[in-house]
C-alpha cells in the first residue's frame, strides 16, 4: 500500500463545503508537489486538514509533528504526502527526498485547505458534530495522548506569554489563543472521547492555565453536540482560555491554587474578574463580539442568581451559558481549599439536581449529560465482580453504560452487553475527592457565587 495524503491549495470557503464535506477538484495541481512522510520536520504544526478520500479526518490544522505521528502514518500505510509547494518548504525536514517531484496525483484524497476568515476551513450554518470521526470500537490510542499532552504543555507556555502582555498592557492579538482552540476543536473531531477524558480528568493540577484549557475543551465538546457550526465552537474555546485573565491584574489570592475562602471584601472584588477580563480585551481587534459577552456572562445563572450582572435566562449569551455548566463541573470536580473536590459522577448528579431548580439552561444541561455520560469520561469505576476500570468510551445510547478497560488487564469492558453493572465510582485519593449520596446531592445547594455546597438551612456542608 502507498497511499497519498493531498493538501488542496483552494483559496477559500468557496472550495469547500467543509470537514468530511465534498471540495472542488479544481485546485491547481501543478502547484503540488510530493514529499515522503519521513521528510516530515518534526515539530512543525500542520498548515492543512489532511482529510482520506472519504472526507475523514487524519491529520488537523495545528496538529504539531511528532515522531510518534509520523510512525502512525507509515502505520496506516501512508508514504507520501501531496501538498503544495510553499507548505512543503516549511514542513520538509532535510530527508533525502530532495525538492520533491511533481506529479499528477494517483489518489483523490483530498485535504482541506486554510480559507475562511477565522483560519479555518469549516464554514458557517454547518453544524460541527457530522464531522466527528467515529472510533466507539477503537481502543484509546498512546499517540493520541502524547498530542494532547503535549498540546497542555504548549498552552502553559502561550499562557504564559499571554499573561505578561496583558499585565503590561501590550496585547496586540489573541491568535495564539485562537490557534490553541483549533489544535483542541481539531482533537475532539479527531476523538472525542479521547481528548475529553485526557484533557478534562480530574488531577491534582489546579493552575489558572489547566483550569481555562479543560473550560475550553469541555466548553467545545458540549458546544459541539448542541450542534454550534465550526467557527461557534473555537469562539466557545478561545472564550473558555480568555475567561479568567482579568485575574492576573488582580489581587493575587484570587489566582492561587486552591486558595483559602474570600473575606467579604475581597469576595466583592473578585466578582468584578469577569469584567476586567472583557475590559483587557476588548480593544483587541480580533476578538468576537460573541467572546466578550460570554467572558462577561460566564458566571452568570440561568435563573438569575449568578454575577456580575444577575442576567437570567437567554438574556446571557449562549456560549456563556455553556460554560456555565461546564465552569460549575470543574469547579465541583477539583474543589479548594475549603472544598473538597467531588468524583466526576457525583458532580454530574449534583449539577442534575440543581437543574431542577433554574439554576442552568435545560439545554446545554442535555447536552452536557450526552458529551460525558452519567460516568465521566476519564473517572473510574467499580463493577459488579470487583473489576476496577477506566470510562473510555460514551454509551452509544443511553448515559449510563459506558466502556470501560480494565486498569489490570487493558481489556475493554461493553457494559452494553449487560454482563456485568457499575456498583459504584472509584475516589481518586491522589485528589483527595469525596463521595455525595444520593440524599445529599437532592438537599444540597450550590452556591457559585461563593463556590460552596450549603444545605437547606444555608450552612456550609461537611467536607468530611
Amino acid at each position: 500500500m502507498n497511499d497519498v495524503f493531498r493538501a488542496g491549495s483552494g483559496n477559500g470557503p468557496e472550495n469547500a463545503s467543509g470537514i468530511g464535506g465534498t471540495m472542488s477538484r479544481q485546485s491547481n495541481a501543478d502547484d503540488s508537489v510530493h514529499i515522503t512522510v519521513d521528510e516530515l520536520k518534526v515539530g512543525v504544526v500542520c498548515s492543512t486538514d489532511l482529510l482520506d478520500e472519504e472526507g475523514k479526518l487524519l491529520l488537523g490544522t495545528g496538529t504539531r509533528i511528532t515522531a510518534e505521528l509520523i510512525q502512525g502514518l507509515h502505520d496506516r500505510g501512508i508514504q507520501e504526502i501531496e501538498i503544495s509547494a510553499a507548505d512543503a518548504s516549511k514542513m520538509r525536514g532535510g530527508g533525502a527526498g530532495g525538492e520533491g517531484k511533481r506529479r499528477t496525483p494517483r489518489r483523490r484524497t483530498i485535504a482541506t485547505p486554510r480559507g475562511s476568515s477565522d483560519g479555518t476551513s469549516w464554514p458557517k450554518g454547518t453544524p460541527l458534530k457530522p464531522s466527528m470521526v467515529d472510533r466507539h470500537e477503537e481502543s484509546l490510542s498512546p499517540e493520541r495522548t502524547k498530542q494532547l499532552r503535549q498540546n497542555l504543555q504548549v498552552a502553559r507556555e502561550e499562557f504564559e506569554t499571554l499573561r505578561m502582555t496583558v499585565m503590561e498592557e501590550k496585547l496586540k492579538t489573541i491568535s495564539a489563543m485562537k490557534d490553541l482552540s483549533n489544535a483542541f476543536a481539531m482533537a475532539l473531531v479527531d476523538d472525542h472521547d479521547h481528548a475529553v477524558g485526557e484533557i478534562v480528568r480530574p488531577t491534582s493540577e489546579t493552575s489558572i492555565t489547566d483550569r481555562s484549557v479543560r473550560l475550553a475543551v469541555l466548553g467545545m465538546a458540549v458546544a459541539t453536540e448542541m450542534d454550534l457550526d465550526g467557527p461557534s465552537v473555537l469562539e466557545v474555546g478561545s472564550a473558555g482560555l480568555l475567561h479568567d485573565i482579568g485575574l492576573v491584574k488582580m489581587d493575587p489570592e484570587f489566582s492561587k491554587p486552591n486558595r483559602d475562602t474570600l473575606s467579604d471584601e475581597q469576595m466583592w472584588q473578585f466578582r468584578k474578574h469577569p469584567l476586567v477580563s472583557s475590559s483587557s480585551l476588548k480593544e483587541i481587534s480580533d476578538v468576537p463580539n460573541g467572546v466578550l459577552l460570554s467572558i462577561e456572562q460566564v458566571h452568570e445563572q440561568y435563573n438569575g442568581s449568578g454575577f456580575p450582572f444577575g442576567l437570567e435566562g437567554n438574556r446571557t449569551h449562549q456560549y456563556a451559558r455553556i460554560l456555565n455548566v461546564c465552569d460549575t463541573y470543574l469547579q465541583l470536580t477539583m474543589g479548594a481549599s475549603f472544598r473538597k473536590p467531588l468524583v466526576p459522577h457525583d458532580a454530574m448528579g449534583l449539577i442534575l439536581h440543581q437543574a431542577r431548580h433554574g439554576l442552568f439552561d435545560p439545554k446545554v444541561i442535555h447536552a452536557f449529560l450526552r458529551t460525558e455520560s452519567l460516568f465521566p469520561l476519564g473517572s473510574r469505576v467499580e463493577l459488579s465482580d470487583g473489576t476496577v476500570a477506566d470510562v473510555i468510551r460514551r454509551p452509544v445510547d443511553g448515559y449510563s453504560t459506558p466502556v470501560l478497560e480494565d486498569v489490570e488487564g487493558g481489556k475493554r469492558i461493553e457494559l452494553e452487553k449487560g454482563e456485568l453493572q457499575i456498583v459504584r465510582p472509584v475516589i481518586d485519593e491522589s485528589c483527595n475527592q469525596m463521595r455525595l449520596s444520593v440524599g445529599e446531592m437532592q438537599s444540597l445547594y450550590w452556591n457559585p457565587a461563593d463556590e460552596l455546597l450549603i444545605n437547606s438551612g444555608e450552612s456550609p456542608a461537611s467536607n468530611s
